[in-house]
């Protein structure tokens, strides 16, 4: 069985998004792999993922990434909205804006892109993704993130989450060495020039948990960066909080069938809902001699008091 990953592995390192398709539906047409796919997609739909992502990509190429995420939730997620006062539209307009808060699922970075609607958004992203949609990636600054073991990822993101890490685990992967470090730190870095250059930057610093935890310090190493630098125009702070969303709701949005449609219709009924709090100059939050560590936390305890658990 443990044979078919090496085509999927072999386009999975290429960037071949068309191929990795082909050779996981081929996969599931072997009788001897069609009983243990169908156990995994029922826990994690990948088949109903992977039909999603080519067209996905093709509109991301074609439209860019915020027409592209509004087709996505329009067709897939069913009714969302976002909340957002006068001065959070004037900061979106004017920028250079840091957003950041919640990630709930995989389609969080989608959300946002749909809802701030830069066409200058730049994403702090995981390394994987500009591999499965190839043309996310000039909006990407990818980052690789470590996974734990099973249970550090369930606590994390639920079985859904802890499913997800671990297939990422069979896909190839270069060591984590002083370069990896180094190559996330310049994606970080990017973030911070591109704040410089008034751009839009989205960061996700609970990477992914489902539940409240310490924040990654990539978000103050970027604000500590920017903090630092006499800007004409002053980088703005925008948190957010994304609601009524879930691995378990985007599992249901691809599935097919009388149960996912009775869930969407019924249980899911709620639009997916990003709320933006009202903007705030990043020096006001951070000051130029803090640590990364010493940003995040103050970044961190500021959004809690936004959006308390």
């Amino acid at each position: 069985m443990i044979r078919f990953l090496g085509p999927l592995r072999d386009a999975y390192a290429s960037g071949d998004l068309e191929r990795f398709v082909e050779e996981y539906a081929r996969a599931r047409r072997r009788p001897h792999l069609a009983l243990p796919l169908w156990a995994l997609e029922a826990v994690y739909p990948v088949w109903g993922f992977l039909q999603i992502a080519p067209t996905l990509d093709r509109r991301i190429a074609e439209e860019g990434l915020v027409e592209a995420s509004r087709w996505l939730l329009d067709t897939y997620l069913g009714p969302w909205r976002s909340t957002m006062t006068d001065s959070v539209r004037s900061a979106i307009a004017t920028g250079p804006v840091l957003v950041y808060g919640n990630h709930t699922a995989l389609t969080t970075p989608f959300l946002v892109a749909a809802a701030v609607g830069r066409l200058d958004i730049r994403i702090v992203s995981a390394s994987y993704v500009p591999k499965l949609l190839p043309h996310y990636g000039p909006y990407a600054l990818p980052v690789d993130i470590p996974h734990g073991g099973w249970w550090e990822e369930y606590r994390r993101g639920g079985l859904r989450g802890a499913v997800q890490a671990k297939l990422l685990n069979l896909m190839p992967a270069a060591p984590r060495t002083e370069r990896t470090r180094e190559e996330n730190r310049a994606s970080l870095d990017a973030g911070a020039d591109h704040l410089a250059a008034r751009g839009c930057l989205l960061v996700c610093p609970e990477g992914g948990s489902i539940r409240p935890r310490p924040w990654y310090t990539g978000i103050g190493h970027i604000a500590q960066r920017a903090v630092g630098r006499a800007l004409a125009v002053p980088v703005q702070c925008l948190p957010y909080q994304e609601q009524h969303m879930s691995h378990r709701r985007a599992s249901t949005a691809v599935r097919r069938g009388p149960w996912a449609r009775f869930r969407r219709r019924f249980v899911y009924r709620h639009p997916v809902t990003i709320h933006f709090a009202d903007p705030i100059p990043l020096h006001t939050l951070v000051r130029p001699d803090d640590t990364a560590a010493q940003a995040t936390a103050r970044l961190q305890a500021h959004y809690r008091g936004l959006f308390p658990s």
